[in-house]
């Protein structure tokens, strides 16, 4: 399709475009995508955050009148009203082609839904991860009978989200196999990826040196949120197991919360099983420093909670961040990482990680080389570029339609 203009593409983000502590997956799309020739992008600016940490090429639009709250859900909730009407006028008045909506509480991306529907504006919704439990989550515990009547609700808004647009977009299978199994009309995969900077290798001696680590240390790693959707103690027990036994093994987490009280659980639990003098725990680090942190561990985990939907249907980029490093990769069995098990080992429990760490100790990591090897040749195909041809393609088709 030849455009005479660029298409006027609306994004309703998952959270504070500009605040956020770090770099989001419509961070990554958009800005790639908002060149002024094919595509023009405007965003919707949600300032839960407060001041901006980030910085941006596309168009932002702040909400004049908005209500400050220091929980996520009621800062959501309580400015429904005045959002709505706002992406209303900025449809309206920036001549928008195709709303994208990703927003983590249903409600609000409900609300915007249906005033679309009504002035026959395309609307894309990216189903990021499970919203139904994530959005819980920063209500209530997910867990708890509050959680279940809240997921049960924002549930039903979901599935009427996905049955109502003309596409839904996700970055993995398990979230297509949801979005079709409820209804979806059109279901287009849209990876999440990792940026070019991922693409050259890191030293890390440096870094390691700096926090005291020695050159024979196992240097176990997570870099991400210390969030609900975790399952920190089984990885925290097999650390423990292994230093009472005498091994070089230290801890590295890069991260700290976004929302909840998790990380005060995950405190709690590295001083009950005493590795609070092999923990290194720093707080956010800028995302162009992600590689060298990645290259001063050994292996990198993603400690997922498979019992709690917003982990089992995640696309963790952070698989692909630590292997562009060729480090060792061990995730619990969320489907993402089962689809890629020739370049991922697989964890169900503490005695997995601890006797997988026992291998790597016991100098058999060289027969581990290959696993990493091929994730590793699949980097090319896992670049933010890629995901961001394949949005322009299916925006382009959209609004062509």
């Amino acid at each position: 399709m030849e455009l005479k203009e660029p298409i006027r593409v609306l994004l309703i983000p998952s959270s504070d475009y500009l605040g956020h502590p770090f770099p989001q997956r419509h961070n990554h799309i958009f800005e790639r995508l908002h060149d002024r020739e094919r595509f023009e992008v405007h965003v919707v600016r949600f300032g839960i955050f407060g001041k901006p940490k980030l910085d941006t090429r596309c168009v932002i639009h702040e909400v004049p009148l908005e209500f400050k709250a220091s929980k996520t859900a009621v800062y959501y909730l309580t400015n429904v009203v005045s959002y709505t009407s706002e992406v209303v006028g900025i449809v309206k008045r920036e001549s928008i082609d195709v709303v994208v909506a990703g927003n983590m509480l249903p409600p609000l991306t409900y609300s915007v839904a249906s005033k679309l529907m009504e002035k026959r504006i395309p609307f894309i919704f990216d189903l990021q991860d499970y919203y139904p439990t994530s959005a819980a989550g920063y209500i209530v515990d997910a867990d708890s009978f509050a959680g279940t009547l809240v997921k049960g609700v924002f549930e039903a808004m979901t599935q009427y989200l996905v049955r109502v647009a003309d596409y839904v977009t996700m970055p993995g299978i398990a979230l297509a196999m949801y979005a079709r199994e409820v209804g979806a009309k059109n279901v287009q995969i849209i990876p999440n990826g990792i940026s070019e900077h991922f693409l050259q290798l890191y030293d890390g001696s440096k870094i390691r040196r700096e926090l005291g680590f020695d050159e024979n240390d196992l240097v176990v790693g997570y870099i991400g949120s210390i969030e609900f959707w975790l399952d920190m103690e089984p990885l925290l027990s097999a650390v423990s197991t292994l230093h009472k036994q005498g091994a070089p093994i230290k801890l590295l987490i890069v991260g700290k919360h976004l929302q909840t009280g998790y990380p005060r659980k995950v405190e709690l639990w590295i001083k009950k099983y005493g590795i609070e003098k092999i923990t290194a725990w720093l707080d956010f680090i800028p995302h162009q420093k992600v590689p060298e942190y990645i290259a001063a561990i050994d292996v990198g985990t993603i400690p997922f909670n498979v019992k709690n939907p917003t982990a089992y249907y995640a696309a963790p980029n952070k698989l692909w961040e630590y292997l562009s490093q060729r480090k060792l990769v061990l995730s619990t069995s969320i489907p993402e990482a089962l689809i890629n098990k020739d370049c991922v080992f697989i964890v169900r429990d503490e005695h997995d990680y601890a006797y997988l760490f026992k291998e790597f100790l016991s100098g058999a990591r060289s027969k581990w080389v290959e696993v990493v090897e091929r994730g590793y040749r699949k980097l090319k195909e896992r670049t933010w570029h890629r995901s961001v041809q394949k949005l322009a393609n299916l925006l382009i088709k959209v609004v062509k339609k």
